[in-house]
């Protein structure tokens, strides 16, 4: 989709050299890495369901663009490992809770639904180490924000959260204020204040991480795939 390239592309100037200032003055493990690009298949606008789910975020993304994926302003590269790994495969050989429970609710609902599903994260800009870094997350919120952009391209009509509480923060940051109600033993149904987002079906669970941990997951992935069918046309 071109509109999307030139968003990317657009917000990519803005945050490029705050991004290789930052990575500068701090170690290897702190440097942030490339930005999570998506994009989507050629046959998307066939789908009469467009599904988003929302993972946390991405560290070390974009491997092959060198350096240890430190940030490198690659967006070309990085769009193409997103296609290689999301679209045209990859995730089959990846297990673990995130992907385990991902691909379990896109089969169920494409069993019985016409669906396409899309992987994003909420964090768009992680880094080298694990988990998240204060100064990152200033550069994004500020320089770099295009999670709405990115749903007004692509019209989601269901937008699903594996991010639990933790991640409410960037939620918040990225899509604007939000109310959450509780629908279901650890599903939330999400009411955004954004006039652009409150059409929108949207769901939050916490991290499959989590759920294994509680040993949810058996109970909540089969409630959360009935609230997307549910809210499918």
């Amino acid at each position: 989709m071109d509109e999307l390239i030139s968003l990317y592309r657009e917000r990519l100037k803005i945050v490029d050299g705050h991004l290789k200032e930052y990575n500068l003055n701090v170690p290897p493990e702190k440097k942030a890495t490339n930005p999570f690009f998506i994009t989507i298949p050629d046959d998307y606008g066939s789908y009469s369901n467009r599904i988003m789910i929302f993972g946390q975020e991405t560290n070390g993304w974009c491997n092959e663009c060198g350096n240890n994926s430190e940030y490198s302003n690659s967006l070309d590269k990085s769009i193409e490992i997103y296609r290689k790994f999301y679209l045209n495969g990859g995730i089959n050989s990846y297990s673990g809770p995130f992907w385990n429970e991902f691909k379990r609710i896109r089969k169920a609902i494409q069993e019985h639904k016409n669906t396409v599903f899309l992987w994003n994260n909420v964090n768009k800009i992680g880094r080298i180490g694990k988990g998240n870094i204060k100064e990152i997350n200033e550069i994004q919120f500020r320089y770099f924000q295009l999670i709405r952009d990115e749903i007004e391209l692509l019209k989601p009509n269901v937008i699903v959260f594996l991010t639990g509480s933790d991640y409410d923060y960037f939620i918040e940051n990225n899509f604007g204020k939000f109310k959450q109600t509780e629908i279901s033993d650890s599903i939330w149904e999400i009411s955004f204040n954004d006039d652009r987002l409150k059409s929108i079906k949207s769901f939050k669970t916490y991290h499959p991480n989590a759920l294994y941990f509680k040993g949810k997951n058996r109970t909540v992935i089969p409630n959360l795939i009935n609230e997307i069918k549910n809210a499918c046309i």
